[in-house]
């Protein structure tokens, strides 16, 4: 792709009203550009309290602000811990008031860009906030065209994920993380969009990342200096948006199979006392999938 076309798609991404949702604070350092360009509204399920109940978020809406970012009325409502709980339980009830929340403030602010954290089978909190998100799109988009039929128009909303894990300057579409390896499997046939960051724009992003990390200490901390030593910064210069998976081909799928990373990273914490119960995808993760795919088909039919 050309330079001047990669130019003209984040152009026209950074022009419309866009929101992004993201699991967890801290992801938007990954479009650090793309915000300071859109300047979305932004949607957070957690406050980032990961096991060690230390919420980062307040450092995350500072970064937002900063950028000239709206913050959403979803906002780090959720610790890990009660969203994990849920899952373990099978307590969807908030889940479907997340989705119908993220719908109707997709249609009330009149939002034709959506971006989200992509399905990579590192964590499930990621994973659930790409079908979320997929939903409150689905339904959305059914609603919208059922009232504009009349008028013949169509104005879709768009879906687009960000990837996570592993290389910032993916060569193929968003990878899966499966597990034992941890090696990814590219998830093919996605629009993608890049957006380019300056050299200015590159070192503010670097250097934020640089202090984000060593203010959450632990995981992200790790991360972050894993992804600096594997890819160096250069990495870090362009940012990847993917359009979301069609019908049939939902990266979940990858995992009807094969079990996804979290799962046994769950099972070795489980092993050394750190967790008592492992998050599985057939039990627990799939059945709110599952669920929340219904609420497309009560709005179609």
């Amino acid at each position: 792709m050309s330079d001047a076309r990669r130019n003209n798609l984040s152009d026209n991404l950074s022009e419309t009203r866009s929101l992004l949702v993201i699991a967890h604070p801290g992801h938007e350092l990954r479009l650090y550009g793309w915000i300071g360009q859109a300047k979305p509204l932004v949607c957070i399920l957690t406050d980032g309290s990961g096991s060690d109940d230390k919420p980062r978020l307040a450092s995350t809406l500072n970064i937002l602000q900063g950028l000239g970012a709206e913050i959403g009325s979803v906002c780090g409502e959720f610790t890990d811990r009660q969203i994990y709980q849920k899952m373990l339980q099978g307590e969807y009830d908030m889940f479907d008031a997340l989705c119908e929340r993220l719908a109707a403030l997709i249609a009330a602010r009149d939002i034709r860009t959506v971006v989200s954290d992509a399905i990579e089978g590192y964590n499930p909190t990621h994973d659930l906030c790409e079908v979320l998100v997929r939903t409150a799109v689905a339904i959305t988009n059914d609603v919208a065209n059922i009232v504009r039929a009349a008028d013949g128009k169509e104005s879709l909303v768009r879906h687009y994920t960000i990837p996570l894990m592993g290389d910032p300057r993916p060569t193929a579409p968003p990878t899966v993380c499966r597990a034992e390896t941890k090696n990814p499997v590219s998830q093919q046939g996605c629009e993608q969009h890049v957006i380019e960051l300056n050299e200015r724009e590159l070192a503010h992003k670097l250097e934020t990342m640089r202090e984000y990390a060593s203010r959450a200490g632990g995981i992200l901390q790790q991360e972050v200096e894993d992804a600096f030593r594997s890819y160096g910064e250069d990495a870090f210069a362009r940012e990847y948006l993917f359009s979301s998976a069609s019908p049939g081909k939902e990266p979940e799928r990858n995992f009807l199979q094969q079990k996804p990373f979290y799962e046994s990273r769950g099972e070795q914490r489980v092993a050394d006392g750190r967790y008592r119960d492992v998050i599985r995808f057939h039990e627990h993760v799939l059945p709110i999938m599952n669920r929340l795919s219904t609420k497309i088909s009560a709005v179609r039919i």
